[in-house]
């Protein structure tokens, strides 16, 4: 089990690891995105990148908020709740904030209590 914090608008926030193509571990706050329903993670491309991932493709149209925006697919490993995963990530330039997707929820469980306190994943 994951523990995680409340930012200050109540986002929910967890600390994951991106791990590098060298294996290198890099641990990043993520905020849990309940309207990213179709995707494990995004990043800024810089950060794929920078973390030696293989795009695996280019372009793909995908819906947001803002309508539609194209984005690269990466294969990025992460450990989540201390298991390494390998997993397509979306990413642009641009991307404020490393975002989580609803796609977790479909594994890993999620506990929220917002009067204790208690937010976990896993």
């Amino acid at each position: 089990m994951m523990d995680g914090w409340f930012g200050e608008a109540g986002e929910l926030l967890f600390e994951i690891d991106l791990v590098a193509a060298d294996g290198e571990r890099f641990p990043v706050e993520v905020l849990l995105d309940t309207g990213f329903t179709t995707g494990w993670l995004a990043l800024d491309t810089q950060d794929c990148m920078s973390l030696g991932w293989l795009m695996t493709e280019s372009e793909r149209v995908m819906q947001t908020a803002r309508g539609e925006e194209y984005f690269d697919i990466y294969e990025g490993r992460v450990v989540v709740d201390g298991q390494e995963y390998v997993i397509p990530v979306l990413a642009r330039s641009g991307i404020p904030e490393s975002i989580l997707g609803l796609q977790w929820l479909k594994m890993l469980p999620l506990a929220v209590n917002f009067g204790a306190g208690l937010l976990t994943l896993g």
